[in-house]
């Protein structure tokens, strides 16, 4: 790189809001469906429990709101928020996204891979995180629309001295189906948080501060390379 840093818008504001609301509701989300799944070891009552089911409902419902407006985003966003620029699919980006890996395995070392908005390997992990993001808001509603069906069959069964509260949360398969993108949401989390980290400390361009602010920095001869890369057919 060579002379000094220049910001350059790459966010849109309605991206970055979207965004927000996605991470903030997934960073509720977690401990409360950890919880949730610990309700029994921990000896949580039934009225504690169905409370915490109500609020990761509450919240889940942000949630999907969210996650149904990044994927729709993907059609009619700016050219920064489409599945074009976010899904790799031209040789172009495959190629981008193994340099990526070998900037890696290098240790950070050397040049960087340069890209405007969307790191084609970061892309990867973005579709996957889509399908998650699907899942999550699918079962996650069903399994609380079927809670909330439910306390109306465990408030009838308490009226007759029986128990249906091991009932009224729905099937198990749709337990795992959640648990499962859980998992792969955390996952996604905590090595979203360490690339961040890394990219940050050694190519100093403003990840992090670019979903608050909207702008990422490059060098001079950087932001013309982009802006070559944009003139191409």
């Amino acid at each position: 790189m060579s002379g000094a840093f220049r910001p350059l818008r790459v966010w849109s504001r309605n991206q970055r809001i979207i965004h927000w609301v996605v991470a903030g509701t997934v960073l509720l989300l977690i401990p409360l469906g950890a919880l949730i799944f610990s309700a029994a070891f921990l000896g949580l009552p039934e009225a504690g429990e169905d409370a915490v089911i109500d609020l990761h409902g509450a919240i889940g419902v942000v949630f999907a709101i969210g996650a149904a407006s990044r994927l729709l985003y993907l059609f009619i966003g700016p050219p920064e928020s489409l599945w074009r620029d976010t899904i790799p699919h031209t040789k172009a980006q495959w190629a981008l996204g193994a340099a990526t890996v070998k900037y890696y395995l290098s240790g950070f070392k050397g040049k960087a891979p340069l890209y405007f908005s969307h790191n084609p390997l970061a892309g990867i992990y973005d579709t996957v995180l889509f399908l998650a993001m699907t899942t999550q808001a699918i079962s996650g509603m069903a399994m609380f629309l079927l809670h909330v069906e439910g306390e109306g069959s465990v408030a009838l069964a308490n009226g007759l001295g029986t128990s249906a509260h091991d009932e009224a949360h729905g099937p198990e398969w749709l337990l795992v189906v959640h648990v499962i993108g859980a998992v792969v949401i955390i996952g996604f989390v905590v090595s979203h948080f360490a690339a961040l980290a890394l990219h940050d400390i050694f190519e100093r361009r403003g990840l992090v501060s670019s979903m608050i602010s909207g702008n990422k920095f490059f060098d001079e001869d950087e932001i013309k390379e982009l802006g070559r890369r944009n003139s191409e057919p």
